[in-house]
């Protein structure tokens, strides 16, 4: 796995976003998990919920990255039109990230509603020899615990004004120089530090040079990734065939029995994917009989060579059964879809199609409610019929 796709999964699996998150998707959890036939699942709760899946044998499933390995790299300019801010760091300071002596990471969280950022910060951390080589577990509470266990140097981030007196705790620092503020006066810049890290460390941090513009409207997608709309120009998903997680045989047809259906892109590992699989059987069920489908696509269900990773579709499997969810959760096949679920940086991410196969409407980034998710489809539904 290479460091930008790493920087990738600490970036930000949307709950509305993009990207893969641990520290917004996999972090621990305060929520008990709900417990059938002595198996532990968490099902529920905000972007920082976790989730823990077992085994049939009771066996936590476990999905790790070297430490060395987990940090972003050290370009000389990080440029973040969703935060208004670019970053030039210092030759020092690159040179300890490129060592892994120091690791650049990154959290965010959204509103309630996930129309907003509350804040979105790059942090970085001190490294030693031998936390180098551990392997951190990425599920369950393990990418929290290795967080917790590593020295905080210092951070940089965005921050809503209605966390500011939060700062020490999102930060993990106790430094803070204030950079600046939006121009709608509803953020705040921050440079920090933490006053108990080694010195020579927090001033490499602070050396970094700051540049603060417009942020770009918030459209659901990560603080981290670049702005950008639909992940392919395909209008149809075009001719296909794939198998189902359990086998079954599904083709283009299967869009052609409904006048619109849901496609939601997900991964496994991805929690607020997984907490909004029961609302969107629900939705399934309450509006199938109206021409309305539902097709799961677990993206992360093929292997880099294109074919199916069996644990992972196990995975699957067991996600299904907890979650109850009865529409098809689909394999990508080889064409992904013409192209349309390809590269996709976001999860999840939706989008409708008729039945002709044409992908109608605006994709949806994130995961929603089942009253959202409703509301979607009638209006979309308003749209095919011209009303």
């Amino acid at each position: 796995m290479n460091k930008k796709r790493i920087m990738a999964i600490l970036a930000a699996c949307v709950f509305s976003a993009v990207s893969v998150n641990p520290t917004a998707v996999m972090a621990d959890s305060d929520t008990e998990p709900t417990t059938e036939t002595g198996e532990m699942f968490y099902v529920d709760g905000d972007s920082t919920d976790g989730q823990m899946i077992v085994s049939e044998d009771g066996t936590p499933l476990q999905k790790t990255v070297k430490a060395s390995e987990m940090g972003m790299s050290s370009e000389e300019t990080l440029d973040f039109p969703f935060m208004g801010l670019s970053a030039e760091l210092p030759d020092e300071l690159k040179k300890q990230m490129d060592s892994a002596d120091v690791v650049l990471l990154t959290d965010e969280d959204w509103t309630d509603d996930f129309d907003n950022i509350k804040y979105a910060h790059l942090f970085w951390s001190k490294l030693t020899d031998e936390q180098k080589e551990e392997e951190v577990n990425m599920l369950g509470t393990g990418y929290k615990d290795w967080l917790a266990s590593i020295e905080r140097i210092g951070a940089l981030g965005v921050y809503s004004t209605d966390v500011i007196d939060d700062l020490d705790t999102i930060t993990g620092c106790d430094n803070h120089e204030e950079l600046g503020t939006s121009s709608d006066g509803k953020f705040k810049y921050y440079l920090s530090t933490n006053s108990e890290a080694e010195k020579d460390l927090t001033d490499e941090i602070e050396n970094i040079k700051t540049t603060l513009g417009e942020m770009t409207p918030f459209n659901g997608q990560s603080a981290f990734e670049q702005p950008q709309t639909a992940t392919s120009d395909a209008d149809n998903v075009g001719t296909f065939e794939t198998t189902d997680i359990d086998g079954n045989t599904y083709t283009e047809k299967v869009f052609s029995d409904y006048d619109l259906t849901l496609v939601n892109a997900f991964t496994t590992w991805c929690s607020p994917c997984v907490n909004e699989m029961p609302e969107l059987e629900k939705l399934y069920q309450e509006m199938k009989d109206q021409g309305v489908d539902v097709v799961g696509m677990v993206l992360d269900s093929v292997s880099e060579d294109g074919t199916p990773d069996d644990s992972i579709v196990q995975k699957a499997q067991l996600l299904k059964e907890k979650t109850g969810v009865t529409y098809p959760l689909l394999i990508p096949d080889k064409g992904f879809l013409n192209g349309r679920i390809s590269g996709l940086q976001s999860f999840p991410e939706s989008f409708f199609v008729d039945k002709d196969g044409n992908i109608v409407g605006d994709p949806i980034m994130g995961s929603n409610t089942f009253d959202g998710w409703k509301e979607a489809v009638e209006k979309q539904l308003a749209a095919l019929k011209g009303e």
